[in-house]
C-alpha cells in the first residue's frame, strides 16, 4: 500500500510539472456590433466576424440580436434568420407590432465554431405586399440591427503544457473584465537592469492583447498578495528572495553572471498557478530574456521548461521587410470573402495604417476575384469605395469570371489618413431578372484573401501629436530608441501604472528588435539624452523635470507648486496644483529626439493620466500636443507647436513623384530640348 502511495504521488507530481490548470471561473468576452445595420429590400443579409482564441474551451455562445423593423411588414411571411459559419441556427418570423429595440438571444451551437475567425450570418425576408418586386424599392421595407447587438462566448482556457512555448497561453489571459490573470514581481531593492526587463515584458502583454482595454499588476515582491494569479518575477541572485531562489538548480544558480535561467514552475505562492522566472546578475541578459520572450517565433520552438542564455544567444526577430507595405486580406482574417445573391451584394474591411506613416495618393489596391458565369454581363459591375468615396468601378465579363482582377490608384480626397474602410459593391444581375422574390445563393461573387491586398505608399509623419502616438516612441513596428525615466525606488502603484502605459506602447509593436530602457532620475547619464525620452514624476521626485522645466510647453511656476498660466490656459487659485499634464516636446538635449512629460505637482494627480494613456478608446480621443487633466473628467487638448497643413498638402505630398509625374516631367524635357535645338538651328540658318 505504501508503495502504490508513493507511485501515485510521484506521477500527480509529474502531471502537475506537465500542465497547467484552467480557471474553474467562466469567462465572458463580448464582440459588439458597434453602428446601427439598415437593411432595406425584400431580402438583405449582413456579416459579422468574431474571434476564438486557440486557447479557449467554449462552453456556449450566443447571438444577442437587437432590432427595430417596419410595422408594415406581412407577419406571415416575414422572417429573419441567423447563420453561424454559413449553417443556419435559427429562423423567426417579424410580427407586424410597431417594436423599438425588441432583443432576442440566439444560441450558436459550440460544434460550429472554430478557432479564428467565426462568421455570423444575419438574413431577412421581408414583404409588405403580394407584389415582392414593388415591395423591393418600397422605402417603408426596412429592418435595423442596432449597435446594442453582439456575440458573447462563454469559455474557460484549456490546459496548456509547461513549456516556455506556451507562454503567451499561460500568462496573457483576462478574466471576465479586463484583467490580465498575472502578476510582474520585481524584488523589493530593484535595480534599473530588472526593472527594463519587466517593462519590455508589461509592452509583450500589450502587444499580445492589442484588441482589448486591459490592465494588471506590476508590484514588488512585498506587496504580492494575490495568489490567485500566475506570477512573472524578475530578479538578480542577489536580490531574489530564497524561497524563490531555491527553484533553480544547481547548475542554473552556477554562472549567472554570464548567463541568464528561463525557467516555469509551480509558483510558490498557489500551486494550482504557474511562475516564470527570469534571473541573472547581468542587466543586459535580463533585457534579452524578456527580448527572447517577446518573440512569438523564437519561443514558439522552445518545448520545454526552462532555458539558459548568454550573450551569444541571438534574441532578435527576423524582421520580414519585404512586403511591409502591402497588406493581404487574408493577414487581416478574411478567410472566406463569398457574397451570394442576386444584385447588390458588399463586404466591407478595416484596415489601419501605421501612426507615424500618412498615406499618399500614389497607393493602390488589387484585389483578385471570381464570380458566377451566368450574369448579364451588359449591367453587372463592381465597385470599391474607400472610406464612403467611390474610386473605381469595373465592368463584369464572362471570359474573365474565373479570374479577374480589381486594381485601382487611391484618388487624393482619400489619402493622408491612418484608417480606412474598404467596401466592395458587386451588382450581380441576371438575365430576365428585375427584382428579387426568394432568397437565393445564384449568382456569386469571391474576393481571393489570399493574394488580394492594399499597397500603401508612405510619407513620414513627423509631427508630435497625439492624433500620431505612440508615435515618436513606436516607428517601425518596434521601439524607437525610447529611454524611462522615472523617480526613485517606485511604489508597487507606480510601478503598475508605468507598465500599462508601457503597455500601451506594445499594442503598436511587431518585433522585438526596438530599445526599451528603464533608468531612475538620479541614474539619468549623458548617453540617456540620446534617446526618445518618457519622463513620469514630479519637480519633487523627478529631478530631470525641473531640469527640462523651460522647454516644456506649459511649465511650472518658479517654486513649483504649479502650473504657470499662459495664452492657452489660465489657472485660478489652487486649480495650478491640482491638474496633471502630458506634454509631447522636442528634446531639449538632442534635436533629433523627442520627450513625453508626464507631470503634476503631487503625486495622486497623476494617477489621472494612467486611465488616458492606457485606455483605447480614451487615448484615440487625444488631440494637440498638450493634455492637462484634473478631477471630475476634467480635460484640456491644447496645441503649442503644431504645425497648420492645408488639406491640398495633406493629401497629395508623397515621399516620391508618382507615376504621372515622373510621365510628365520626362516628356516636358524632351519637348524644351526640341524647342531648343529647332531655336538654334534657325539661328544658325539665319545667322541671327
Amino acid at each position: 500500500m505504501k508503495r502504490i502511495s508513493i507511485i501515485m504521488a510521484i506521477i500527480i507530481s509529474f502531471m502537475n510539472t506537465v500542465t497547467i490548470f484552467a480557471e474553474n471561473n467562466d469567462n465572458v468576452r463580448t464582440y459588439k456590433y458597434e453602428s446601427d445595420i439598415k437593411m432595406n429590400g425584400v431580402i438583405s443579409s449582413n456579416d459579422k466576424f468574431f474571434n476564438i482564441q486557440d486557447n479557449w474551451k467554449v462552453k456556449n455562445a450566443k447571438v444577442n440580436l437587437v432590432f427595430t423593423k417596419s410595422e408594415l411588414l406581412d407577419v406571415d411571411y416575414s422572417t429573419i434568420t441567423v447563420f453561424v459559419n454559413e449553417t443556419p441556427v435559427k429562423s423567426m418570423k417579424l410580427s407586424g407590432k410597431k417594436e423599438y429595440k425588441k432583443t432576442t438571444e440566439v444560441d450558436i451551437p459550440t460544434d460550429l465554431l472554430k478557432d479564428g475567425y467565426n462568421q455570423v450570418s444575419i438574413k431577412a425576408y421581408k414583404t409588405i405586399s403580394d407584389k415582392v418586386c414593388r415591395d423591393d424599392s418600397n422605402t417603408a421595407n426596412w429592418l435595423v440591427i442596432h449597435e446594442e447587438s453582439s456575440i458573447s462566448v462563454n469559455y474557460t482556457y484549456k490546459s496548456s503544457y509547461n513549456l516556455i512555448s506556451n507562454y503567451a497561453d499561460t500568462y496573457f489571459n483576462l478574466d471576465n473584465g479586463s484583467n490580465v490573470e498575472t502578476t510582474l514581481l520585481v524584488p523589493n531593492n530593484y535595480s534599473s537592469g530588472e526593472l527594463s526587463a519587466g517593462m519590455i515584458l508589461s509592452a509583450d502583454i500589450g502587444s499580445k492583447l492589442k484588441y482589448d482595454n486591459l490592465n494588471f499588476d506590476f508590484q514588488l515582491y512585498k506587496d504580492f498578495k494575490d495568489k490567485n494569479n500566475n506570477v512573472i518575477f524578475v530578479g538578480k541572485e542577489d536580490n531574489t528572495p530564497a524561497d524563490i531562489l531555491k527553484l533553480l538548480t544547481k547548475k542554473e544558480k552556477s554562472n549567472l553572471d554570464k548567463n541568464c535561467v528561463i525557467k516555469q514552475v509551480l509558483s510558490t505562492f498557489n500551486k494550482n498557478k504557474k511562475m516564470l522566472l527570469v534571473i541573472s546578475n547581468n542587466d543586459e541578459l535580463l533585457k534579452n530574456a524578456a527580448k527572447l520572450l517577446s518573440s512569438n517565433s523564437l519561443i514558439s520552438n522552445l518545448n520545454k521548461s526552462s532555458i539558459i542564455i548568454n550573450e551569444k544567444t541571438n534574441i532578435d526577430d527576423l524582421e520580414n521587410k519585404e512586403h511591409s507595405n502591402r497588406i493581404y486580406l487574408g493577414e487581416l482574417g478574411y478567410e472566406n470573402i463569398l457574397m451570394k445573391g442576386p444584385f447588390s451584394q458588399e463586404v466591407i474591411m478595416d484596415i489601419n495604417a501605421p501612426k507615424e506613416k500618412v498615406v499618399t495618393n500614389s497607393s493602390r489596391l488589387k484585389f483578385n476575384i471570381r464570380y458566377a458565369d451566368n450574369l448579364d454581363f451588359e449591367r453587372s459591375l463592381a465597385t470599391v469605395y474607400v472610406n464612403g468615396v467611390p474610386i473605381g468601378s469595373k465592368k463584369l465579363s464572362k471570359d474573365k469570371s474565373d479570374n479577374d482582377t480589381l486594381e485601382f490608384d487611391f484618388p487624393n480626397e482619400v489619402a493622408g489618413k491612418n484608417y480606412y474602410q474598404i467596401k466592395v459593391v458587386f451588382n450581380l444581375e441576371l438575365l430576365d431578372l428585375q427584382c428579387v422574390t426568394r432568397d437565393t445563393d445564384n449568382p456569386w461573387a469571391y474576393i481571393s484573401p489570399t493574394d488580394s491586398y492594399l499597397e500603401f505608399d508612405y510619407k513620414d509623419k513627423n509631427e508630435l501629436s497625439f492624433n500620431n502616438y505612440p508615435y515618436p516612441f513606436v516607428k517601425n513596428d518596434m521601439f524607437n530608441e525610447v529611454k524611462v525615466v522615472v523617480s526613485s525606488k517606485l511604489t508597487s502603484k507606480e510601478l503598475t501604472n508605468t507598465a500599462n502605459i508601457i503597455a500601451y506602447l506594445g499594442r503598436e509593436t511587431t518585433y522585438n528588435n526596438g530599445n526599451l530602457s528603464v533608468v531612475e532620475e538620479n541614474e539619468f547619464k549623458n548617453e540617456d539624452k540620446n534617446s526618445n525620452l518618457l519622463v513620469i514624476g514630479t519637480p519633487t521626485n523627478n529631478s530631470i523635470i525641473k531640469d527640462m522645466n523651460s522647454s516644456l510647453n506649459l511649465k511650472f511656476n518658479n517654486n513649483y507648486s504649479g502650473y504657470e498660466s499662459d495664452d492657452k490656459i489660465k489657472f485660478i487659485g489652487d486649480f495650478a496644483s491640482q491638474v496633471s499634464s502630458i506634454q509631447l516636446i522636442e528634446s531639449p538635449y538632442n534635436k533629433d529626439k523627442n520627450a513625453m512629460v508626464i507631470s503634476a505637482v503631487n503625486s495622486k494627480y497623476l494617477n489621472l493620466v494612467t486611465t488616458y494613456l492606457t485606455n483605447m478608446e480614451l487615448t484615440k480621443s487625444l488631440e494637440g500636443d498638450t493634455i492637462v487633466l484634473g478631477e471630475n473628467s476634467y480635460k484640456e487638448d491644447l496645441s503649442y507647436n503644431i504645425k497648420e497643413e492645408s488639406e491640398n498638402e495633406k493629401v497629395t505630398e508623397s515621399k516620391g513623384l508618382n507615376k504621372q509625374s515622373v510621365i510628365f516631367i520626362i516628356v516636358a524635357i524632351f519637348l524644351f530640348i526640341a524647342i531648343l535645338v529647332s531655336v538654334l538651328l534657325l539661328i544658325k540658318k539665319y545667322k541671327i
